[in-house]
């Protein structure tokens, strides 16, 4: 349902109501909003009316939302795709004082809130958010474990949703839309070869910048980033489920030294999917990337396959913080901050934060 929503839009409020009834969230806002000037805006709203979400969202609300949640400090600190239970991120006993809380949650008798940033760069923000009544119980392990297992669909459906412009798109019109692209796309049978290349891609491949073809096969010019796009393309095609984090914002060069990204979408199931490409089992975008890639966070990630989470607390131990500070200033729970730092630990090799900070000091990006 996710990856189909990149195709028709219109298919996020179905979504949206599903993560709700699933782990017992009385409503949920998802916004995801383009920059600079918000063009194709795209919001769906679950278990609110209109007349409220428009009093939710004006200038005066939205200063209490950002207080409630820590302020617009400490909001830019959580990480992107890690879901941040309110009751952890804030203490709940001093919500009775916040203007937003009085007015909208407690007369819904919302106990507990989860937001997950989607995306934050200079091209768009994005966001879901959802609340608990308190006849559903406190927001439990099960429910964060959900939402982390979804988030990186939905990230990836969202950057891939933005080069359409949030714009559905006729599967009879598919193959001329990615021809009209000033993106390269690139689409990919189960043997990850080469169907189809738009003319941006096809000119990318002839130039094997950033990418090339090897016996039909579509790789990379570095031997990291190219292995780490072939896992992930197989990963879209066996079971695109599991495909988790991998296979958004690849990052690479052009040979101008221009950033730029690759995002894999699976092509082999829904109901919208398959019927785009004859044989295609995935597509590969090949975008300007939003920012520059971030050294060594970003080669750490792609090497070692960590989540954003995991990726923002290896930085932040390597900058000599502890576990509860580090919960402090990402809005989790210190357990939380201990049990990603245990799978950094276990994903990388190493023991001790020294080692994670001489392997911090070692790695390049593989551009």
């Amino acid at each position: 349902m996710i990856y189909d929503c990149v195709i028709a839009p219109e298919k996020w409020s179905a979504v949206v109501g599903s993560v709700c009834r699933e782990f017992g969230f009385a409503d949920a806002i998802f916004s995801v909003v383009p920059l600079p000037r918000g063009e194709g805006a795209l919001q769906c709203v679950v278990g609110i009316d209109p007349d409220t979400v428009a009093r939710m969202m004006s200038a005066e609300k939205l200063e209490h939302v950002l207080a409630l949640w820590g302020g617009p400090e400490r909001m830019p600190h959580y990480p992107i795709g890690e879901p941040v239970m309110l009751s952890q991120a804030t203490d709940p006993t001093q919500w009775d004082s916040n203007l937003y809380y009085l007015e909208f949650g407690k007369p819904k008798a919302l106990i507990d809130s989860v937001v997950i940033p989607l995306v934050r760069d200079p091209t768009m923000v994005g966001t879901l958010g959802l609340s608990r009544c308190a006849a559903a119980g406190p927001i439990g392990e099960s429910e964060m474990a959900g939402l982390r297992l979804l988030a990186p669909h939905i990230r990836r459906a969202v950057k891939i949703s933005n080069l359409f412009r949030m714009k559905a798109v006729e599967v009879s019109t598919f193959a001329s839309t990615i021809d009209a692209f000033s993106v390269g796309v690139v689409l990919v049978g189960a043997d990850l070869s080469i169907i189809h290349a738009n003319a941006k891609a096809a000119a990318m491949l002839a130039a094997e910048d950033p990418i090339l073809s090897r016996e039909g096969r579509i790789a990379m010019r570095h031997e990291v980033a190219s292995g780490a796009l072939k896992a992930d393309l197989r990963q879209a095609v066996q079971d695109e489920a599991r495909l988790g984090q991998k296979g958004i914002a690849i990052p690479a060069r052009l040979g101008n030294g221009a950033p730029c990204a690759l995002h894999v979408l699976p092509l082999r199931r829904g109901t919208v999917r398959p019927g785009l490409v004859r044989q295609g089992a995935a597509a590969i975008f090949i975008a300007p990337a939003a920012s520059p890639p971030q050294l060594p966070t970003d080669a750490l990630a792609l090497l070692y396959d960590l989540t954003p989470a995991e990726a923002r607390i290896f930085e932040l131990v390597c900058q000599g913080s502890a576990p509860a500070e580090i919960a402090q200033r990402l809005g989790i729970a210190t357990s939380t901050a201990k049990t990603h730092l245990l799978k950094v630990f276990e994903k990388t090799g190493c023991r001790r934060q020294m080692e994670l900070v001489k392997l911090a000091a070692s790695l390049t990006l593989p551009v």
